[in-house]
C-alpha cells in the first residue's frame, strides 16, 4: 500500500524539489547560515513549531552478532566479559518494571544470533503488547529481518507479516549506514546490500508498516555518496510514502575498527542535517537522536531542519557503546518538555508512528516554564510594530552595506531578526574585517594563581573566602615551572589570573612577572582590569602608576575579564564589590594609551535586557573609536551551576546570535573569538561562520569555567582539524594577531 501525504506536503515538495546535483552543491558549497535558514523555513512549512519526541524503553536482546561489522562498537564475541543475552523471562521483568511509566515506545534491536530467532521475537512482541498494551513496538532492522528470514527459511515479506501479527508497529531505520557498495565493503561488508535494505523497507510499507531511515555519516564516505544515499531514500518514498522520519547518525569512532580518528564535527553535522531537510522533501520528519550530540549543538539543529529529537531512552545500550556521553541523554519527559519549550518550540510527545498517546495512559503534564528569553525581548506592543519594522529594514540594509548601526537598530536586529540571517550578515562583515578563508588560534596556557577572592561575585563558582579549606595560592616557583613547561610545548602566550587575594600585593606581581619573563619568549597577557584596580587601591597608586610598574616588570597586555555586562545596574546585582563599568573602561583606556593592546569580553545571560547587552557593545565600540587598542572581542555565556545566581541558561542559538551581533556592532574591532571553553568545540566551530574569525587558545589549563561543571578540552591538532573541517585555513597567531612565520606552523599544513 502507498501511504497518503497531505495536499500541502505534495505542493511544497513539488514546488521546492531540488536535484541531486543541486543537493551536492549545497552540501559542499552553500554558506552555512543560509543553508540553516532555508532548512528552518522548510521545517516551519511542514511542522511549524511542533517538535516531536518519544518516551521509550530499549530492549537490545544481545550484543552477540555474526556480522561483526567494523563500524560497530556494540557487538562482542561469546567469550568476552561484556557479552550478554536477554532471555524472554528477563525481558518480561523489564517490561513489568516499565509498566505505568508512561512509555510511548518499545524499541527492539540487537545482534544477529541464532538463539534469537523469529519465534523469540514473536513471543517478545506478544508479551510486550500484553504487559504494555498502549505502547508502539518499533523493532528489528532490515538486517535483522533478513537474518530471521534465513533462519526460518522463509521470505522477508513473510517474516514482516508474522511480526506484524505478533504486535510489531514499525521498523527502525538501522543497518542503512551508507548505501554505497564501496563504503559498505569497508565498514560493514557482511551486512545485506543497499538494494536488499530498500526492498525490505518497501515490503514493510506494502504491509502497512511505517519505517524510519537512517544514514551513518562522518567516516569513510564521500560527499556524493551522502547525496546518493538520500536520493535512493527519496525514490523509495516517492513510490511508497512509508518513511516516517530520516535520521542522520553522526559516526562515533570510539570502540570501532574503522580507521577514522574523529567523527563528524558540528559544522559537518549541521550541513548534513540541513541538506537532508531540503532534499528529502517527501519525508515528513528529520530526527536527530539527542544522545548522539552535544546539547548546545542540538539546540542549534532545531533551527536547522530538525523537528524530532528522538526522545528519552531507558536501558539503551547501542548508542552508549558507540561513545555517546551519558550527559547528552534525556532522563524524563519533563526534561525534554523543558528543553523544547526553552527554545520557543512546542514539544509533542508521540510514538514512533507519530500518534499522540491518550491522556489517560501516557501524556505528561507540561511543567516547563514559558520559553526563557532575555528580559525585555518581545515586550513591545502593537503600537510600535510599524516603527519597529521600519527600523529593522533600515538596520538590515545598513548591516548588509557595512554601515555603522545605532543602538536602536542593533536592539531591533537582536530581537527581531532570525539568527541565521544575522549569521549571513556577520559572515560578510567578517570578510570585510578579516579578508580570506582563514581562522586563527594561539597556543597558550591559563594559570589560575589563586581562588581566594574578596569580590564574592554571585555568578562565580570558582572563588572561596580567605581561610577556606579549599583555598589555594600558587607560589612563584609553581607558576614559573608551568610557564617553562608551556614554552617547551610551544606556547606563545600565558594568561595569569585569579581572585582579589589580600595576601598578593603589587610587589608580589612585580616579582612574579619578572621571573616569568626570564623563562623565554612568552607574551604575558594577564591581570584583568578588576585585578589592576584592586592592586592600585591597595598600593595607594593611580591606575597609570600601577600599570607602569607592572609593564616594567613584564606585563605585555591585558585580558578583558571582569567586564561581565558594562552596565552598573547589572553589576550591582551580580558583582556589587567589583569596579564599576566606567572603572573597567578607564583601566583599559589607560593601558591602551600606554601602548598595551587588550581584549574585551562580555559574559551574557546574567538576566540583562537586550538594551543592556547592546549598551555593553556600544561602550566597547566607543572606547575603540577613541584608542584603537582592542585586538579582539570574546563573548561567553554565563554558566550558572554551583553559583548563587539562578537564571535561565543560554542556548546555542543565543550564542550564535551574540557572536553575529558582536561582529555587526563592533565594526572597529578586527577579531571576534569563538568561545569553545563555555560553548564546546562544535558550536565554536559553527561560530566561525557566524562572524568569528579566531578559535582562541588551545593549551588551556582553565579552572574558572570548570568550577561550574562545564569541561571541554581541545588540543592543537584538534583545533587545526576543526578549522579545516569548517572549510577554513588554520593559522597560528601571536597575542597581537601576527601570524607565526616559522616552519609549517604558519599554514598548519
Amino acid at each position: 500500500m502507498a501511504f497518503d501525504t497531505t495536499e500541502e506536503e505534495e505542493t511544497i515538495s513539488q514546488a521546492n524539489r531540488i536535484s541531486e546535483e543541486q543537493a551536492l552543491a549545497l552540501l559542499r558549497d552553500a554558506p552555512l547560515p543560509e543553508l540553516m535558514r532555508r532548512a528552518d523555513e522548510r521545517r516551519i512549512a511542514l511542522n511549524g513549531k511542533q517538535t516531536y519526541f518519544v518516551h521509550s524503553l530499549n530492549i537490545n536482546p544481545t550484543n552477540l552478532c555474526e556480522n561483526k561489522c567494523d563500524l560497530c562498537a556494540f557487538w562482542r564475541d561469546e567469550d568476552h566479559e561484556e557479552a550478554y543475552t536477554v532471555s524472554l523471562e528477563a525481558a518480561r521483568e523489564l517490561l513489568r518494571d516499565a509498566a505505568g511509566s508512561g512509555l510511548t515506545d518499545l524499541h527492539v534491536v540487537g545482534g544477529l544470533h541464532p538463539a534469537f530467532d523469529l519465534g523469540y521475537h514473536e513471543e517478545l512482541f506478544r508479551m510486550a503488547k500484553s504487559i504494555l498494551p498502549g505502547v508502539c513496538i518499533q523493532g528489528l532492522t532490515a538486517v535483522e529481518i533478513h537474518y530471521l528470514a534465513d533462519l526460518a527459511a522463509c521470505s522477508t515479506h513473510e517474516v514482516i507479516a508474522r511480526l506484524k501479527d505478533a504486535g510489531l508497529d514499525a521498523l527502525p531505520g538501522g543497518g542503512a549506514e551508507i548505501f554505497s557498495d564501496r563504503v559498505r565493503d569497508q565498514i560493514c561488508k557482511n551486512k545485506i546490500s543497499a538494494g536488499r535494505w530498500l526492498k525490505i523497507h518497501g515490503e514493510a510499507h506494502d504491509l502497512g508498516l511505517r519505517t524510519n531511515a537512517t544514514m551513518l555519516f562522518g567516516h569513510v564516505e564521500r560527499t556524493e555518496e551522502i547525496i546518493d544515499h538520500m536520493a535512493r531514500l527519496r525514490h523509495l518514498q516517492d513510490r511508497t510514502g512509508g518513511i516516517a522520519a530520516f535520521i542522520p547518525l553522526p559516526f562515533h569512532p570510539d570502540g570501532t575498527r574503522v580507521d577514522v580518528k574523529e567523527g563528524p564535527s558540528g559544522y559537518e553535522i549541521a550541513r548534513t542535517v540541513a541538506v537532508a531537510r531540503l532534499f528529502l522533501d517527501n519525508v515528513p520528519h528529520i530526527r536527530v537522536l539527542a544522545n548522539y550530540v552535544d546539547r548546545k549543538l542540538l539546540e542549534v539543529l532545531t533551527r536547522c531542519g530538525v523537528d524530532d529529537l528522538g526522545g528519552t531512552s531507558q536501558k539503551e545500550r547501542i548508542a552508549k557503546a558507540a561513545g555517546a556521553p551519558s550527559d547528552h541523554r534525556f532522563i524524563s519527559v519533563d526534561d525534554m518538555f523543558t528543553f523544547v519549550k526553552r527554545l520557543d518550540l512546542e514539544p509533542i510527545l508521540v510514538n514512533s508512528i507519530y500518534e499522540q498517546p491518550s491522556e489517560s495512559e501516557n501524556a505528561r503534564p507540561n511543567k516547563a516554564a514559558e520559553p526563557g528569553r532575555v528580559a525585555g525581548l518581545g515586550d513591545r506592543g502593537e503600537s510600535t510594530a510599524q516603527s519597529s519594522s521600519t527600523i529593522v529594514e533600515s538596520a538590515l540594509q545598513k548591516a548588509n552595506a557595512g554601515e555603522r548601526l545605532s543602538t536602536e537598530e542593533a536592539i531591533r536586529l537582536h530581537d527581531d531578526v532570525p539568527f541565521q540571517v544575522l549569521g549571513e550578515l556577520a559572515g560578510s562583515a567578517r570578510q570585510r574585517a578579516v579578508p580570506g578563508n582563514k581562522a586563527t588560534f594561539v597556543i597558550d596556557r591559563n594559570i589560575s594563581l589563586t581562588n581566594v577572592c574578596t569580590a564574592g561575585c554571585r555568578f562565580c563558582a570558582f572563588h572561596v573566602k580567605q581561610g577556606s579549606e579549599k583555598a589555594f595560592v600558587l607560589s612563584i616557583d609553581d607558576v614559573v615551572n608551568t610557564v617553562r613547561d608551556s614554552i617547551a610545548a610551544g606556547a606563545t602566550q600565558v594568561l595569569i589570573q585569579g581572585g582579589l587575594n589580600p595576601d598578593l600585593d603589587l610587589e608580589f606581581f612585580e616579582s612574579l612577572l619578572a621571573e616569568v619573563k626570564k623563562q623565554g619568549d612568552i607574551c604575558v597577557h594577564s591581570l584583568s582590569p578588576t585585578e589592576i584596580a584592586y592592586l592600585a587601591e591597595r598600593a595607594n597608586l593611580t591606575i597609570l602608576e600601577t600599570l607602569e610598574r607592572l609593564q616594567a616588570a613584564g606585563l605585555d597586555s591585558l585580558p578583558g575579564g571582569g567586564a561581565e555586562i558594562l552596565v552598573d545596574e547589572v553589576r550591582g546585582r551580580v558583582s556589587p564589590r567589583k569596579i564599576s563599568a566606567d572603572g573597567w573602561l578607564d583601566v583599559m583606556r589607560t593601558a591602551q594609551t600606554m601602548g598595551m593592546r587588550t581584549t574585551a569580553t562580555m559574559v551574557y545571560g546574567l538576566g540583562e535586557t537586550t538594551e543592556q547587552r547592546i549598551s555593553h557593545l556600544i561602550k566597547i565600540r566607543e572606547l575603540q573609536d577613541e584608542t584603537g587598542g582592542f585586538t579582539a572581542f570574546i563573548p561567553w555565556s554565563f554558566q550558572s551551576r554551583y553559583t548563587e545566581l539562578e537564571v535561565e541558561p543560554q542556548t546555542g542559538i543565543d550564542y550564535l546570535r551574540v557572536v553575529a551581533m558582536a561582529r555587526l556592532v563592533l565594526d572597529n574591532i578586527p577579531h571576534i573569538q569563538a568561545g569553545w571553553v563555555t560553548e564546546g568545540p562544535d558550536l565554536a566551530q559553527i561560530a566561525l561562520h557566524f562572524g568569528a574569525d579566531d578559535f582562541g587558545g588551545v593549551l588551556m589549563e582553565e579552572q574558572v569555567v570548570r568550577a561550574t561543571g562545564i569541561s571541554y578540552a581541545v588540543t592543537r591538532d584538534e583545533v587545526i582539524s576543526l578549522i579545516r573541517r569548517a572549510a577554513l585555513s588554520p593559522l597560528q597567531r601571536t597575542t597581537q594577531y601576527d601570524v607565526i612565520q616559522s616552519g609549517s606552523v604558519r599554514c598548519c599544513s
